[in-house]
């Protein structure tokens, strides 16, 4: 059977028209399977074999077909749920605090990665559990670029929050400025610090996440 990583599964299911073809295959296996020939079917492949699958191609395409009043996203109620919330306790001047109970939640995780970290000696790893090897970085980034020592990806707040802005007439009491100094900075940093390393976060419209 062939093996897809999600850059070629990307690569097929997408191009050339391809999203409609594979939901049509994925609501009717099949049919799907009848016609093209029993190579289509990756048995082992637990991704391709979830029951929801159909229905999450669909919403992604009905996300993108969605363009008023503008574009909307994959990751647009993780973006803006973040946003509301940081707006909310930078106007109570608890931001410090919002930042800090984010990084506490997720001690018990970043914990047994450290562990792995050590054991390894590898500080790269904390990169990988942070970003590349993350579902939740995968709803929350468009893309991932991986260079040794370094993570770089689109910043998903900037578009979104001006979005909001001009369109909807929200988030008036911060700034892009206010995502990156009290919520992306002090979190990153955060989980490094209990990982037992320490990062550079370069802010930009493609933010940088290196080894310091």
């Amino acid at each position: 059977m062939e093996k897809l990583n999600r850059r070629d599964f990307a690569k097929k299911a997408f191009g050339a028209g391809g999203l409609l073809t594979l939901v049509t295959a994925l609501n009717f296996p099949e049919a799907a399977a009848a016609f093209s020939g029993p190579e289509v079917v990756v048995p082992s492949n637990k991704f391709l074999n979830r029951p929801d699958l159909g229905d999450a191609i669909k919403s992604m395409y009905m996300t993108y077909d969605s363009t008023s009043p503008y574009p909307h996203k994959f990751n647009e109620t993780i973006s803006k749920h973040q946003l509301r919330a940081l707006e909310f306790f930078v106007t109570k001047g608890m931001d410090k605090e919002y930042a800090e109970h984010y990084v506490a939640t997720m001690k018990p995780v970043l914990l047994k990665i450290k562990e792995a970290i050590e054991k390894e000696k590898n500080p790269e790893k904390a990169l990988v559990a942070l970003f590349d090897d993350n579902p939740c970085s995968f709803q929350l980034f468009d893309r991932i670029k991986v260079k040794p020592g370094e993570r770089s990806f689109p910043c998903p707040y900037k578009g979104k929050l001006q979005d909001c802005k001009y369109w909807l007439g929200t988030f008036k009491a911060i700034e892009w400025k206010d995502v990156c100094n009290r919520w992306c900075i002090p979190t990153w940093t955060g989980f490094a610090e209990t990982l037992g390393i320490k990062i550079k976060v370069q802010p930009s419209d493609e933010c940088k996440v290196k080894l310091a």
